[in-house]
């Protein structure tokens, strides 16, 4: 298919950046690829059947969307193409550096728990005296699933307190 070559560069910087390209099936010339400017969508699969068809790039398809991985050689293909130097790779595979509050999480559960452990020490004959005994209730934050793992980490959680059969 003849496209101008701006449009297919245009095509190729984002693929280069992102490492991939994804794009609905939708091949009605009228309808406009939501990633790269000013381009439909029916040339960004003709340009990545191209790409495939030379080894550059890796086809999935799953629910009416094509995705295109790029292959080492298709690396090496788009930076001659687009004169780019060496150091410069594709988001996928550039390795994400975390910042130091989410490290702290990272840390073995064990190592981290000791604390804990220590200061419930403290806490037992306490609640011997009382009776009563005391339950961590954990909020659950659906970017960080698996905070329940290392307890002392978390901001100050809810303590409950239950009576010796465990109600209310």
């Amino acid at each position: 298919m003849l496209m101008p070559m701006h449009e297919l560069k245009a095509i190729y910087e984002v693929l280069f950046r992102d490492g991939v390209m994804v794009a609905k099936k939708d091949k009605r010339p009228q309808i406009k690829h939501p990633e790269v400017r000013d381009v439909t969508n029916l040339q960004v699969i003709r340009a990545m059947g191209s790409l495939k068809s030379r080894g550059y790039v890796r086809e999935t398809f799953a629910w009416r969307h094509f995705y295109w991985y790029l292959t080492n050689d298709g690396i090496v293909y788009l930076r001659d193409y687009l004169h780019l130097p060496a150091e410069i790779i594709p988001a996928s595979l550039q390795r994400v550096r975390k910042p130091a509050a989410t490290l702290a999480f990272a840390r073995p559960a064990g190592a981290a728990c000791q604390n804990l452990r220590r200061r419930e020490g403290d806490k037992a004959a306490e609640r011997k005296q009382t009776g009563i005994s005391p339950v961590l209730l954990i909020p659950f934050h659906p970017d960080l699933p698996f905070l329940h793992l290392c307890p002392p980490l978390l901001p100050p959680p809810l303590l409950c307190l239950l009576d010796e059969d465990h109600t209310w």
